[in-house]
């Protein structure tokens, strides 16, 4: 192992001389290279898919959002994730043919290989995988009421669920015809994959449901015909380790379904956790604060409350890479957490968001090993906001921006749940 390299800078003042040094973290295997698949990252720092404004309100990428992209690719992260596209919205109406969805090639994002153009001249060898996800839909595997909805959820038939499979691996392949490096399919938080995999919200009877085989059948069948057209295109996922819910994902049950995950033909796994239906349970039965988002905890400023999807991760035994997400926090930590061995990498999302050059100042030993983010959700109350004006824009940190915001923010978030939940 190499030693670390220190570089001292000098400032001199009428009074006093101060040395100020950085401790060059260039040993770390945090900072080595990996593999995904046929991918080639330099480094173990992913940026987790965070809300882009571009696809989701705008469908047009716009030099706001590519100057973002840039930043962070400049920033020294090994990879980056973009925020979800979908890959299929419910229609308001079915037509006279039977059609009840819009597909990729309908919702498709105008400029999108600017994108990957963007990142892949920054000169960093910075890797950029496509998130793909589901639109709003009135269906659901199984019709399990939301606290947080009035809408009345139907179960998917069997030729919707073929349609929903057709339309994510038109996703997959027009990604790589886009020139990304790979794409994660998001079946996490709610997202319509994420029911499929969880034991509480799939209560069908049929091939889609029961075991933990039938559940992950969607995802398998996904990757298989995928695999026809794009090859050994790398397929990744974001999949909850825990719903907090009873009867969901949990800390025993996960390894078997991360397993069929593996066995369906994924390349990689980033384990995040939480759907929101479990914010109507109590503070002291989830061990965190009832805010949104339940992936996304605060007050986690002790080491102890940070990386804490870790236990799940520590439980798995697969020969896929473990992209760890989740109040990644401080350098130090992180550096053995990967030499542990059980996370292959790890990925930040809110740190980034007020710090795009974190993996630098990292590396090069610049300031505290800890991040600048203090995980407190503010930028999630910025989110939330932002989808009500004409023009929504980039998400950043309200914290640093404006402490009056931040405040307003601390209260929104506080009476979120009470103001959103339904009457029993």
């Amino acid at each position: 192992m190499s030693h670390p390299k220190e570089n001292s800078n000098e400032m001199t003042s009428q009074d006093s001389r101060v040395i100020l040094k950085t401790v060059s973290r260039g040993h770390y295997r945090l900072f080595s290279g990996g593999r995904i698949g046929n991918l080639y990252l330099p480094n173990r720092l992913v940026r987790s898919a965070t809300w882009d404004p571009s696809i989701l309100h705008k469908q047009k990428m716009t030099d706001e959002v590519l100057n973002l992209y840039r930043e962070l690719s400049l920033g020294g992260v090994g990879m980056i994730i973009t925020g979800g596209f979908p890959v299929f919205k419910e229609m308001m109406q079915k037509t006279e043919s039977g059609k009840w969805i819009l597909n990729f090639s309908e919702l498709k994002v105008e400029g999108i290989e600017r994108l990957v153009k963007v990142v892949h001249s920054s000169g960093k060898d910075c890797r950029i995988i496509a998130q793909i996800e589901d639109g709003r839909l009135n269906a659901r595997p199984s019709s399990i009421s939301s606290p947080f909805s009035k809408r009345k959820f139907r179960p998917l038939t069997l030729q919707e669920i073929e349609d929903i499979i057709d339309c994510y691996v038109q996703g997959i392949e027009s990604m790589k015809q886009a020139g990304f490096d790979g794409v994660q399919i998001h079946a996490a938080h709610g997202s319509i994959l994420s029911r499929f995999l969880s034991s509480y919200a799939n209560r069908r009877g049929d091939i889609y449901g029961e075991s933990p085989s039938n559940r992950v059948r969607i995802i398998r069948e996904i990757v298989s015909r995928a695999r026809r057209l794009v090859g050994d295109f790398p397929i990744l996922i974001k999949m909850n380790c825990t719903d907090y819910l009873v009867g969901g994902t949990d800390v025993d049950t996960f390894p078997e379904l991360a397993k069929e995950i593996e066995k369906a033909g994924i390349d990689a796994i980033e384990v995040s956790g939480g759907m929101w239906e479990c914010l109507v349970r109590n503070e002291q039965d989830l061990g965190f604060r009832l805010v949104p988002a339940p992936e996304s905890h605060t007050r986690i400023g002790n080491p102890e409350k940070q990386s804490y999807f870790l236990k799940y991760v520590e439980k798995l035994s697969l020969g896929i890479p473990i992209i760890l997400v989740g109040g990644n926090r401080n350098v130090d930590l992180l550096e053995k957490i990967i030499c542990q061995g059980k996370v292959d990498f790890i990925a930040l999302s809110r740190p980034l968001i007020r710090e795009p050059d974190l993996p630098n100042r990292w590396l090069e030993g610049r300031g505290k090993p800890t991040t600048e983010c203090i995980s407190c959700n503010s930028c999630i109350f910025n989110m939330h906001v932002h989808p009500n004006s004409p023009e929504p824009g980039l998400v950043v940190c309200v914290h640093k921006e404006s402490k009056s915001l931040h405040r307003q923010a601390q209260r929104w978030l506080d009476s979120w749940v009470k103001e959103h939940t339904l009457p029993n």
